[in-house]
């Protein structure tokens, strides 16, 4: 299940921020795990509550622009650890550590075809398959309409 630390309610105000730190904004972010720990953390409860790292993702190219064709098309994972575990009390948690991951052209498609492979793993695996879901997950992951992606 993917978490929203906080939602963009009002416009940051860049006069009021202090210059002596970095600001990053972040409005969408996933709970980040290693396979040890999701091997602990078996229920939803547990891979959503006690969290002190996350990630989130952001597209580029080797040529500077954000979207480019398949075959240059980069991403960059940023993990974050904060402070203090989610959820906490206050809605700003201040950040300890980062570190950046870079996927080369190859390895956004593996990770996409990983991600589309345990979506439908965990339609399946169900007791009672949602067909409909199914069907809409299977076409999606075949006949891409839109762009290629993992099957470019």
């Amino acid at each position: 299940m993917d978490m929203s630390l906080s939602k963009l309610r009002e416009l940051v105000n860049v006069k009021e921020l202090d210059p002596k730190y970095a600001h990053i904004q972040v409005t969408y972010v996933k709970p980040y795990f290693n396979d040890k720990e999701l091997t602990e953390r078996k229920t939803e409860f547990e891979r959503n509550h006690n969290i002190n790292r996350f990630v989130f993702e952001a597209p580029y190219t080797l040529s500077g622009k954000k979207q480019g064709c398949i075959e240059e098309q980069c991403k960059r994972h940023t993990i974050l650890t904060t402070s203090n575990s989610f959820p906490y009390v206050k809605k700003r948690i201040a950040i300890n550590y980062e570190q950046q991951i870079h996927l080369k052209p190859i390895d956004v498609a593996t990770d996409e075809i990983k991600d589309k492979t345990a979506e439908l793993q965990k339609l399946c695996s169900s007791a009672d398959v949602d067909m409909i879901q199914l069907q809409l997950k299977l076409q999606g992951c075949v006949s891409v309409q839109v762009n290629a992606g993992p099957l470019a």
